[in-house]
């Protein structure tokens, strides 16, 4: 038997697909003109994959995105086009650096999206707010093993999302929870220099110049 012609299905592959039809497929059961949103679960499917290992903390981030989704777009049919929007923090969560086993980034990520939808479906608007849950799980994916990130988004996002429902307004607040949740990069998506280094030499032939 030629094993290279097998063909490996990955369960946790698997869990984060079903995990994606199930809410998409429920999503337009209750209001089927949302159809076209089945477009980006296929797109979704696509960026797992049936034989990458994804493992289990990337699919309770999915999940949670993909829950939360369903559960805006159950509330208001006119807010379907956050689906775009959990096609992409999918990617960003299946291509990141995020540990199989890193559990609370797994979690902040599921969080993030979760109180977004609860402030969407509470206050029946301000669904451009998903764009920054969005951000917060590219951020969050990539702190690798590390839960402090995780953690960080949980609080932030909870805080955030309570007092959106309290207001009945202020999405704005989504701004900072996105902010605060990444703050264990100092400051998302920068980095700063470590050291300065003199390159006047005109011998300077090093890698970083080709």
């Amino acid at each position: 038997m030629n094993r290279g012609s097998s063909l490996t299905l990955k369960a946790t592959a698997l869990l984060a697909i079903a995990a994606i039809w199930g809410a998409s497929v429920s999503a337009v059961a209750l209001h089927a003109d949302a159809w076209w949103t089945l477009v980006f679960a296929v797109l979704a499917t696509g960026a797992v994959g049936f034989r990458r290992s994804v493992g289990l903390a990337r699919v309770l981030a999915i999940a949670g995105i993909w829950g939360s989704a369903a559960a805006v777009t159950a509330g208001n049919a006119d807010h379907a086009w956050v689906t775009v929007f959990a096609f992409l923090a999918t990617g960003a969560v299946v291509y990141s650096a995020m540990e199989r086993d890193a559990f609370l980034s797994g979690l902040g990520i599921a969080v993030s999206w979760a109180a977004a939808a609860v402030a969407v479906v509470a206050t029946d608007g301000g669904a451009w707010i998903t764009v920054f849950s969005f951000l917060t799980a590219g951020a969050v994916a990539n702190i690798g093993r590390g839960g402090g990130g995780g953690v960080l988004a949980i609080l932030a996002w909870v805080v955030a999302a309570a007092a959106i429902v309290a207001l009945d307004g202020h999405h704005w607040l989504a701004v900072f929870a996105f902010v605060f949740g990444s703050l264990h990069f100092g400051v998302p998506g920068v980095r700063f220099p470590t050291r300065f280094e003199w390159d006047f030499r005109s011998d300077d032939h090093s890698e970083s110049v080709r």
